[in-house]
């Protein structure tokens, strides 16, 4: 999807980050760690080394350079993005026709799915969560002893944020793909979305067994275990999870690689299918926009970006403080006391120059205000999707009054997907424990 995408916006900046994440050869070369005599081949005794095991740790961490591109396939499937055709001769102008993850109707939706591979979202996810385990490799037999614990708990950390956005984004069944230390393919069965999300915490364990000085790492892994406790319905657990991590606090991807929002031409979702959020029309600062076009099928409706990521040299935010309080203020809900809630949500506020908020009296209304605002904090951060689903699984909401619904802006209708779905004819092929695909519901 990705680099399709960069080819017809001729971004080559973009497609040399995307190649120098995809292998360890490649992103060696990029940071120039690694000096072996033939530049095409590297092998075990070539990494074998401190040098080596640093240059396994940056391979993982250049795979976020994919990130945005997930983040997008979030926005495309939720309401925080809307697309529309450029050149109506060719189809693959339609972004989500490429991803396959515009909510569209099934029948369409599986039809592009079985015709065009689109398990991109699953593949990409499963491609870093797969690079992580040469790295733990790597360190923990060659790493610098005077970094060593450190960059584990990093590792670590980034082994725990994938699995939880496998959990949030993917309907249950999906695999979780591995290499053994002999670098030998584990195919794994499949996972729920529960049983993901212990997983992420068991790796997160050891990311805090590791991790002694380095703040960042510890507290990556702290919004993390937050976000995944949260996920599980254990509010005052995820609450104490995140209570050391400062406001202030950011973890971004590599600034070397910036993002790929730029090369994608969509819009800001706008009521997207009736259930959308006014990201548009509330003209809030945390959703800064700028006029983009009007729509193709319908000149009468402007389209807008986001300018929250102008240029593609800006990072990609994974985890906050800001994300932090938030899920401070939602276990706040369920003590509970909404007074203290909105405290934590006007304190936020305040930084942007927004008015306060005053707690509603329903805690439907409380839960209501709180992931709106959860919405415009962490608009483009992929979190929406996890979002939507948590309201439909721990809040027992209707999908349909969740998820956009009614005539699609492109033809048709949105289906009633409410995660993204894999396919058995791919993942099968890749892995012979998974003997079924997956609807998305």
């Amino acid at each position: 999807m990705w680099l399709n995408q960069v080819r017809r916006r001729g971004g080559a900046r973009i497609v040399r980050a995307a190649l120098c994440g995809t292998v360890l050869l490649v992103t060696a070369a990029c940071h120039g760690l690694l000096d072996v005599s033939d530049p095409t081949l590297v092998r075990d005794g070539d990494v074998a080394n401190a040098a080596g095991a640093n240059a396994r740790r940056l391979n993982l961490v250049l795979q976020f350079a994919w990130y945005p591109g997930l983040i997008l396939d979030v926005a495309a499937f939720t309401d925080e993005r809307t697309v529309d055709y450029y050149d109506p001769t060719d189809p693959n102008y339609h972004s989500d026709l490429m991803s396959g993850l515009d909510r569209r109707d099934s029948t369409w939706l599986h039809g592009v799915a079985m015709t065009n591979n689109q398990d991109l979202h699953l593949t990409g996810l499963d491609l870093i969560f797969v690079a992580s385990s040469p790295a733990l490799v790597a360190m923990r037999m060659y790493g610098d002893s005077a970094v060593k614990d450190e960059y584990l708990a990093q590792i670590f950390a980034l082994r725990a944020f994938t699995l939880v956005q496998m959990a949030e984004d993917l309907c249950p069944g999906f695999p979780i793909n591995d290499v053994s230390d002999d670098n030998r393919p584990l195919y794994s069965g499949p996972y729920s979305r529960d049983s993901t999300l212990k997983y992420a915490l068991a790796q997160l364990d050891s990311a805090f067994a590791h991790g002694h000085d380095s703040t960042d790492f510890i507290n990556l892994a702290r919004v993390v275990k937050g976000r995944a406790l949260l996920d599980l319905g254990r509010y005052a657990e995820a609450a104490t999870a995140v209570t050391d991590v400062p406001t202030d606090f950011t973890y971004t991807t590599d600034p070397a690689f910036g993002n790929q929002f730029y090369w994608f031409d969509q819009g800001v979702g706008e009521r997207e299918g009736g259930n959308g959020l006014p990201f548009v029309s509330a003209n809030d600062p945390r959703v800064p926009t700028v006029f983009f076009k009007t729509r193709y099928s319908n000149d009468a409706d402007s389209l807008y970006d986001q300018t929250k990521y102008p240029t593609t040299d800006i990072p990609t935010v994974m985890a906050s403080g800001t994300e932090a309080r938030l899920i401070e203020a939602e276990a706040a809900l369920h003590e509970p006391n909404p007074t203290k809630a909105f405290d934590i949500l006007n304190a936020l506020r305040v930084t942007v120059g927004l008015t306060d908020l005053s707690a509603p009296t329903s805690l439907a209304d409380q839960v209501d205000t709180l992931y709106k605002e959860r919405a415009f904090w962490l608009y483009l951060t992929g979190r929406r999707l996890g979002d939507m689903r948590r309201l439909v699984l721990n809040y027992q909401r209707d999908p349909e009054t969740v998820f956009p619904t009614g005539p699609y802006p492109l033809g048709g209708v949105y289906g009633h997907l409410t995660a993204i779905p894999f396919t058995r004819e791919i993942q099968g092929q890749l892995n012979p424990h998974i003997t079924t695909g997956c609807s998305g519901d």
